[in-house]
């Protein structure tokens, strides 16, 4: 039993993020829609001080994303990631707006080792395709340009009932001037009942990046060239059947450079099956 409820948690935690430190199952599959807003107004500048942006500036955000795996083997996972995104850039005396799909993801995992079924390393590429134009005058939607990744990923059973996920990559778009990018994350998470249907988790992640264009792209904050940012993640999950949950959780950037200073949540549902 407590190897079939670390497995399960591990799973509900951190699907919605596309990690994969431990395998899916053979033939099994994992369907997790979400929904994100976000939304920004301060930034830190190129020597991280802190700016404010004025009143009648604001940028934000929302997202509507859909991340699916399916267990290839009982080591080797596919995953699939396709977001929309609708973005709005005020300012004084007007607004800029724009909606469409995303960057796509299309990645594949495999599990190294396996500690008695409670705590997995893993390794997964990932390859990111532009499913928009990048315009001169618009809102950009991202960088605009394919990409790869790389992650190293070590999960499973922590303290008592609760459980970790921890992972560092490189991620690199193939474009001249990047950007080139090392991201991390580290996620805890505990069970608040004993029949461990609510569970709360802690997360701390980010992105250091590096490239020529040394500029904060202002008509998207999100878009970090050159600089970096930490950000605070809180969440609650409540599991309601073996095969349904659904998590709740609000973040912070809590510090950065060349970056928005940005709040958000974010609403999403796991199903597997």
């Amino acid at each position: 039993m407590k190897r079939i409820y670390f497995l399960n948690v591990l799973l509900l935690v951190c699907t919605i993020n596309a990690h994969a430190g431990w395998p899916i199952g053979k033939y099994r599959h994992v369907i997790a829609p979400s929904i994100t807003y976000y939304t920004s107004k301060n930034y830190w500048d190129a020597n991280g001080t802190k700016v404010e942006a004025g009143a009648g500036n604001r940028f934000s955000s929302v997202s509507i994303g859909v991340t699916a795996g399916y267990g290839l083997t009982r080591r080797t996972d596919l995953y699939i990631s396709l977001p929309f995104t609708s973005l709005q850039n005020k300012y004084v005396g007007g607004r800029q707006t724009e909606s469409g799909l995303g960057d796509a993801t299309l990645g594949l995992s495999y599990n190294i080792v396996a500690f008695k079924y409670k705590r997995f390393i893993s390794v997964q590429g990932s390859v990111i395709a532009p499913l928009y134009t990048v315009t001169s005058t618009g809102v950009p939607l991202g960088y605009g340009t394919l990409g790869a990744e790389g992650k190293l990923m070590f999960s499973g059973a922590f303290v008592k009932n609760s459980y970790f996920n921890a992972e560092a990559g490189y991620r690199r778009y193939l474009d001249d001037k990047g950007p080139n990018q090392i991201v991390y994350d580290v996620t805890v998470g505990t069970p608040l009942d004993e029949r461990k249907k609510n569970q709360v988790t802690f997360d701390i992640g980010g992105l250091t990046s590096f490239s020529s264009n040394k500029v904060l792209i202002s008509r998207n904050p999100n878009l970090v060239y050159d600089g970096y940012y930490v950000k605070g993640t809180a969440s609650f999950g409540h599991q309601f059947t073996n095969k349904v949950s659904v998590f709740a959780s609000g973040f912070y950037t809590l510090a950065g450079r060349n970056a928005s200073i940005g709040t958000g949540g974010t609403l999403f549902m796991i199903y597997k099956f």
